[in-house]
């Protein structure tokens, strides 16, 4: 598997830490989530929040936990929309009032969302739902860390915007077998 060397260090009996580094260049450069599958966790109690200011989205990349619910606000004194579609339909489309915040909207089918602003045709961003919190974005040199993860065997997925396809591969973390 020449994109990717995982190292893995144990931890206690019942959580460790998945360490890697995405080796391959091209993926390096793409890759702005690595995350497990496996598990499932319970979203926030709080909302967190996507922001639109000065035309763009903040933060570009958004992974949150199904269930989780999401506040869509304005820092900016112009219209924006929120146009959400998920892998096979659209989400919503709702207008975001200058310096206004939407109500919550809960995100529970798993997978990206793209958003976008119909009033700003450069506006882009992603919220990735995710099964559970075990989940990291890699640092520049590609290297990641995902703490607390039970001992077993997982599918940890590489996604970026721009790879097409997400990587995929098995890992068994622990002393699992």
């Amino acid at each position: 598997m020449r994109w990717m060397l995982l190292v893995l260090f144990a931890g206690t009996a019942y959580a460790d830490v998945l360490k890697g580094k995405i080796e391959d260049p091209a993926v390096r450069r793409k890759a702005q989530l690595v995350y497990v599958d496996k598990l499932v966790s319970p979203p926030p109690a709080a909302p967190v929040f996507m922001n639109q200011q000065g035309i763009k989205y903040v933060p570009h990349i958004l992974p949150v936990v199904a269930g989780t619910k999401v506040i869509f606000k304005s820092a900016d004194p112009e219209l924006h929309n929120v146009y959400a579609r998920g892998t096979k339909k659209v989400l919503f489309n709702d207008a975001i009032l200058p310096n206004m915040q939407s109500q919550p909207k809960v995100f529970s089918d798993l997978g990206p969302v793209h958003l976008t602003c119909n009033v700003h045709k450069e506006m882009s961003a992603w919220i990735v739902v995710l099964p559970n919190a075990f989940f990291a974005v890699p640092e520049k040199d590609g290297s990641f860390t995902i703490n607390g993860l039970p001992p077993g065997t997982y599918t940890v997925h590489i996604w970026g915007e721009e790879l097409g396809e997400e990587k995929i591969m098995t890992l068994t973390v622990g002393g699992a077998s």
